[in-house]
């Protein structure tokens, strides 16, 4: 009998119970921020600030910064988009995977090579490939010599504001 009760928990203990279902929210896409942020409005009309998750778009003051956020501005402004929800980041962004129809927002991005594959963060062998690619074809970031990564960029920009603020 204690094996058998053994055995038993032994089974349970390897077989954790299935993981809650992601979250989905729909909503009209209101604003783009950047290539990799949206604000989108809801049916019951909550504002909820979107983060691409997985990606990251060059900065404001890099190059392809512009492009990025009209390229994603002009696939789903004033559109109904799907965001299945992956958790919420530092600044209170929904971090999601977001769907235009069928479409999937951020393979999109790293695909017209557009935005970088977050490997910090995210394990994706979709967007590592799609990624792979656009390097391959020197679409827009990959067109340049030694393109900066937006977190390089931020780090940076980071600590040029701290050396200015230590010497004032």
């Amino acid at each position: 009998m204690r094996k058998f009760i053994f055995i038993l928990l032994l089974f349970i203990s390897c077989n954790p119970p299935p993981a809650e279902p992601a979250e989905t929210i729909k909503g009209k896409v209101v604003s783009v921020a950047d290539g990799d942020t949206m604000t989108i409005l809801t049916d019951s009309k909550e504002r909820i600030k979107v983060r691409l998750y997985g990606i990251d778009a060059p900065e404001k003051g890099q190059n392809f910064s512009s492009k990025a956020r009209t390229y994603l501005n002009d696939l789903c402004y004033g559109k109904t988009v799907k965001v299945d929800k992956k958790g919420i980041d530092q600044y209170d962004r929904v971090l999601g995977i977001v769907y235009l129809e069928e479409l999937n927002l951020n393979q999109e991005m790293i695909k017209e090579g557009l935005a970088w594959y977050y490997n910090h963060y995210v394990e994706d062998p979709v967007l590592e490939e799609l990624e792979k690619t656009a390097r391959q074809q020197k679409l827009n970031i990959w067109s340049l010599k030694n393109p900066t990564p937006p977190y390089e960029y931020r780090k940076k920009q980071r600590s040029e504001r701290s050396d200015r603020e230590a010497r004032n």
